[in-house]
């Protein structure tokens, strides 16, 4: 969009009109402003209509024709598709252009999809007598036995060894390596750094912290909450049609064996030694404030092992200032001199979906209640930001204050201020974790009647200003690159709002919060959960939102969140759950009326959509789509309500299904038998179309994710062909959809491709 300046056309007219206009009381000068407000909604019109003539900055309802223009298939839209769509119109003419070759089907294969490929010719990597016209330096005959790194790539897209030429389906592990065989190696999950935080006035802000072992302070986890989560690749970006992608530019796990040869190249000054810590680290790690070069970090094994007196140990380094890493368990060793120093680090974990805490960017979920804090008063809001850096802690405004060092004391501050009707804000603005009791009578959050609080995470821009004055702007607030790490139960009590009057209202976003949320007596209005993470510990999802007693009129919404149980006791304001996951399945359990109780609202009208529940729900009454019930959904009224493209176990007690599983496919199949089915052949049915996960337990990497082998009932049964539960938004069946209409199209001839999934 074209960036016209606006000048005024009451500047055009001469100027004895204008002073005349001016004795008369300016009706002249009104008139002309409200002319140039149409000329500037033309004006920008025109400017628009200029800009749809080219796909980088045309506007989204123009990318189909500007693709049927130059023929490129259609695709179908999936998540962020506008980005992908765009490209992929950009790209067609090089696609084109490069048609056959591997370069090309990598990268039409990622516009398409949104995921990042690699495609292998396994022709190439056949064992066949090489003629001297057709050299393949890179194609060794046989494979070293004595190389551990080669025989673990050998089986992926990377690998270099030669295999025996097979006879079987290509995307069958034992038939990839055929002539005609082409495999396109796809990962699912993404990669979601965490890392290390500075602004221009700020300088360096911090970085997460790593949670001591219970073995010793000099043995870490990489993740705050103290499980073992394996760590990827911070991915580099790709830009290059005619490149080709690496495994820098996939969000793979990281292979310790690899990091380690790297960093013994790099020490060696080998040539390429380093890749892995180029601008582009995959992990970093500081020492009292100072980062430890790549040069002392050293990648390695440290599963849990006896040190020879009976007691749990990992390996520890033999030098001061060294630091031993395991990518694959995502722990790390100090020596003995450094157990005492701080420790920040800076890496990346996996997940397939942006909910839960997250350093994702937050600003749709921002923008959906700014207003609500902002928008009431003249005044703005109270606001106060929590950095655990001393050098931010400040009162004075002047110098980008109040930024106090802790939750606890913003808490006790917003306590100390908070009236009836008031508006408050605490920003979070760090990856720091915060340990802080939170429990006691001083730290109970306290809601005035109408009054409402948000604590989210989010930068908090300082400027300096001339004679050295620094002041931070709130109409910057960039939600993104943080999340918070809390290691305490939250306590909320709120004043009973007057009679006919309103509650207060609180607001979480973007929060990692260890502990439950407990709403004790009192009069809560509503309670607001966004893109956060409750309950979270080590062994898995062990609490999350309880309200006491009292709050009848409390209203709970959770959006992109990843929860323990939701007890909502007496609460009877309502249940929203939106694009979220609620328990989790630690013992893969198949009876749907043997899973915990993870949503027990008796007095709640609950709205349920696009999430998974991984338990048993009773609610008032229910209006759900787009979900997934793992244990029996019991709804008091079903007289209202109904329940849509959503799976509910065959048990449930719900109001009114409609083309929900397994009802649907029992139906299906006694229409096709054409009568009713026995009850063994009910249950091989309904067992048929059960959902089936990569990962049911938190905080597994792939938590939350349907596994390719999930029936299309599941994978593919939402409203509009989407997949049921916490991935509607991902567009899985989409992205596949369109993989394959690209093979058919850019695939060359007597060729047969694959997907091969790599996560």
């Amino acid at each position: 969009m074209h960036e016209r300046p606006s000048v005024p056309l009451i500047e055009l007219l001469p100027q004895h009109l204008r002073n005349r206009d001016v004795r008369e009381g300016r009706a002249l000068e009104a008139l002309m402003e409200l002319l140039a407000g149409e000329l500037a909604v033309v004006e920008r019109d025109i400017d628009q209509l200029y800009d749809n003539w080219f796909i980088e900055s045309c506007e989204p309802w123009v990318i189909p024709y500007i693709g049927a223009l130059i023929g490129a298939r259609p695709i179908r839209s999936f998540g962020a598709g506008e980005v992908g769509l765009r490209s992929y119109v950009a790209n067609t003419l090089g696609y084109r252009q490069a048609k056959g070759t591997a370069a090309a089907l990598e990268q039409v294969a990622r516009d398409v999809t949104g995921w990042p490929v690699v495609a292998v010719e396994f022709f190439e990597r056949l064992i066949w007598s090489q003629h001297v016209n057709h050299i393949r330096p890179g194609a060794i005959g046989t494979a070293s036995v004595r190389d551990a790194e080669a025989a673990r790539l050998s089986e992926g897209p990377f690998g270099t060894a030669c295999h025996s030429a097979a006879a079987a389906p290509a995307d069958s592990a034992s038939g990839r390596y055929a002539i005609p065989h082409v495999g396109l190696f796809i990962w699912r999950l993404d990669d979601f750094p965490l890392g290390f935080l500075s602004d221009e006035a700020d300088g360096y802000l911090g970085g997460p912290v790593p949670r001591a072992s219970t073995i010793g302070p000099a043995f870490r986890h990489f993740d705050p909450v103290g499980a073992d989560r394996p760590l990827f690749n911070r991915r580099k970006p790709d830009r290059s049609i005619a490149g080709r992608v690496d495994m820098r530019m996939v969000p793979a796990p990281l292979d310790r064996r690899l990091l380690h040869r790297d960093l013994d190249r790099l020490r060696a000054g080998a040539p390429g030694g380093g890749r892995w810590f180029d601008d582009v680290p995959v992990v970093r790690i500081r020492l009292d404030g100072a980062e430890v070069p790549a040069g002392r970090l050293h990648s390695c094994n440290l599963e849990t092992r006896d040190d020879g007196s009976g007691n749990p140990s990992w390996r520890r380094p033999e030098q001061a200032g060294h630091v031993l890493f395991d990518p694959e368990l995502g722990r790390l060793a100090l020596h003995a001199s450094d157990e005492g120093k701080s420790v920040e680090v800076s890496c990346a974990f996996g997940a397939p979906f942006a909910i839960g805490g997250g350093p994702y960017d937050r600003s749709a979920s921002f923008r959906a209640w700014r207003e609500r804090i902002f928008g009431h008063g003249d005044t703005g809001p109270w606001v106060i930001g929590v950095s655990a850096r001393a050098e931010e802690q400040t009162d004075d405004v002047l110098q980008g204050g109040p930024v106090v060092g802790s939750l606890a004391e913003a808490i006790e501050r917003w306590n100390d201020a908070a009236a009836a009707g008031m508006r408050g804000l605490i920003l979070m603005l760090d990856n720091a974790s915060y340990d802080q009791d939170l429990t006691d009578a001083a730290h109970i959050l306290r809601i005035p009647r109408d009054a409402m609080l948000a604590i989210t995470a989010a930068a908090w821009p300082a400027v300096r200003e001339a004679n050295n004055v620094m002041r931070r702007d709130l109409a910057a607030l960039a939600p993104a690159h943080r999340r918070p790490h809390i290691r305490s139960d939250l306590r909320i009590r709120a004043a009973a709002p007057e009679a006919g009057g309103e509650g207060g209202a609180l607001i979480l976003d973007g929060l990692l919060i260890e502990g439950e949320i407990a709403v004790m007596a009192g009069g809560l209005g509503s309670l607001s959960l966004r893109h956060a993470t409750v309950g979270a510990s080590a062994g898995g999802l062990a609490k999350g939102l309880r309200v006491i007693s009292q709050n009848a009129g409390l209203a709970v919404e959770v959006d992109h969140c990843i929860t323990g149980p939701l007890a909502l006791g007496p609460a009877g304001g309502g249940l929203n759950i939106a694009d979220s996951i609620i328990g989790e399945d630690r013992d893969l359990q198949a009876d749907p009326d043997q899973f915990a109780l993870v949503v027990d609202a008796p007095s709640a009208d609950a709205d349920i959509a696009r999430s998974t529940i991984f338990g048993r729900a009773s609610v008032r009454s229910i209006e759900a789509e787009n979900s997934l019930f793992l244990g029996t959904a019991r709804a008091a009224q079903r007289q209202r309500g109904c329940v849509r493209f959503s799976h509910v176990p065959t048990a449930s007690r719900v109001p009114r299904r409609y083309r929900c599983q397994p009802e649907l496919a029992l139906a299906e199949a006694e229409q096709t038998a054409g009568g009713p089915l026995s009850d063994a052949e009910r249950a091989r049915i309904a067992g048929s179309v059960v959902p089936i996960f990569t990962a049911s337990a938190w905080p597994a990497s792939a938590f939350g994710q349907l596994a390719l082998a999930c029936s299309d009932a599941i994978a593919a049964g939402a409203f509009g062909g989407a997949e049921m539960g916490a991935g509607f938004a991902a567009g899985t069946p989409f992205r596949r959809a369109n993989l394959a209409d690209m093979l058919d199209e850019y695939l060359p001839f007597g060729l047969q491709a694959a997907p091969l999934f790599q996560t």
